[in-house]
């Protein structure tokens, strides 16, 4: 752990470009974000470094779901680092050897490119957690603890693409029923962007045809919805938590065939649909769009699905294609090479500023 320190005090800056609407530092594979570290020094002091950090993580809440916990747990998606200051962290010298960091503000500039890589998003949820986070780490000459700053986190969303080619067609599910009936359900598409979710609908196609020519149905209910599935995994423990996030019940009973039903489900605000997920190490994210009705037959009830299908909530706008270099970090877990890490890039130096020569008003102007 690290402490803070009343002689010196680093506080991290990002340009104002890296944040969204809401103010929060965003990032996606492929992309940068830069920013400055500002270290206030009360006296002159020996320093070893400072050092920023930044790092991934996925926190399984084990305690809360009464799971064995290992001895070592390595919840890191990635850990990279660079020396802003001072000596690398495995220079062996003494204090009286050591840099001086001068009493004053100190303004050190840095630049991070993330690869092209999918990692889990940012989520929050009493289960688990995955945060991205970037820190300052520095240590005084004869310390052995360092002093950190506090944290600035970053939003990571990934790329998923909200119309892959094999849902990109209609779906139309068939199904029989009791009493010789047999059912249509017709879906446009099976893809949303989360990003325009607060707009968008899912329009639902709902037929009843007779086999025999009665037209006799009892129908008393008919519900559209949406279902959210959370499932945490690890090691042999596995926790699966459902929610219906959207539903429509059609208001009337149906009681004769043929029957021909359309219906809009509303598709929830962005908070409630975090993106499809299913390349984390212990958290997947899927969603079904269900359509579920009850039938009639003399005293007896009976419910039935006549639509249960996946539905996809993406990233990228409608028909955007992922990067085709793009890697799932699942795909990579194993064997992530520096190039499947993020990068600390060298950043620019900041070039003075040429000025125009100032103009006394006495005689010609200068030529400029």
């Amino acid at each position: 752990m690290g402490r803070k320190n009343p002689i010196v005090n680093a506080t991290i800056y990002f340009y104002p470009q890296y944040r969204n609407e809401e103010g929060d530092i965003t990032c996606y594979p492929g992309s940068v974000f830069e920013g400055v570290v500002k270290v206030e020094v009360a006296e002159s002091i020996p320093v070893h470094y400072i050092k920023l950090v930044f790092k991934g993580r996925e926190r399984v809440n084990y305690d809360a779901m009464g799971w064995e916990k290992s001895q070592i747990i390595n919840d890191r998606l990635f850990a990279v680092r660079t020396i802003l200051w001072g000596l690398p962290p495995h220079a062996d010298l003494p204090v009286d050897s050591l840099p001086i960091l001068e009493r004053g503000e100190h303004t050190l500039p840095f630049v991070c490119q993330l690869p092209v890589v999918n990692y889990p998003p940012t989520f929050s949820h009493h289960l688990i957690t995955i945060d991205f986070q970037v820190i300052v780490s520095i240590l005084k000459g004869g310390d052995t603890t360092p002093i950190l700053s506090k944290p600035e986190h970053v939003l990571f969303h990934p790329l998923i693409e909200t119309i892959p080619a094999k849902i990109n067609e209609s779906c139309i599910q068939e199904t029989k029923l009791p009493g010789h009936v047999t059912s249509y359900v017709s879906v446009p598409r099976l893809a949303y962007n989360i990003d325009e979710s607060h707009r968008e609908s899912i329009s639902i196609n709902i037929q009843l045809m007779s086999n025999t020519g009665k037209d006799a149905i009892q129908v008393s209910s008919l519900t559209a919805y949406i279902k959210r599935y959370y499932c945490i995994n690890y090691k042999t423990f596995s926790r699966t938590e459902t929610k219906v996030i959207s539903s429509l019940t059609y208001p009337r009973s149906l009681t004769k065939c043929p029957i021909n039903i359309a219906i809009a489900l509303r598709i929830p605000a962005k908070d409630d649909i975090p993106c499809t997920l299913t390349f984390s190490p212990h958290l997947t994210i899927k969603y079904k769009l269900v359509v579920a009705i009850k039938l009639k037959q003399g005293l007896i009830q009976l419910r039935k699905k006549i639509f249960d299908m996946p539905i996809l909530f993406g990233t990228l706008p409608t028909g955007i294609s992922a990067p085709r270099q793009l890697q799932s970090y699942s795909d990579i877990e194993e064997n992530q090479t520096l190039e499947l890490k993020p990068t600390f890039l060298i950043p620019p130096k900041l070039e003075q500023e040429e000025f125009l020569p100032v103009y006394e008003g006495n005689g010609r102007p200068p030529a400029y």
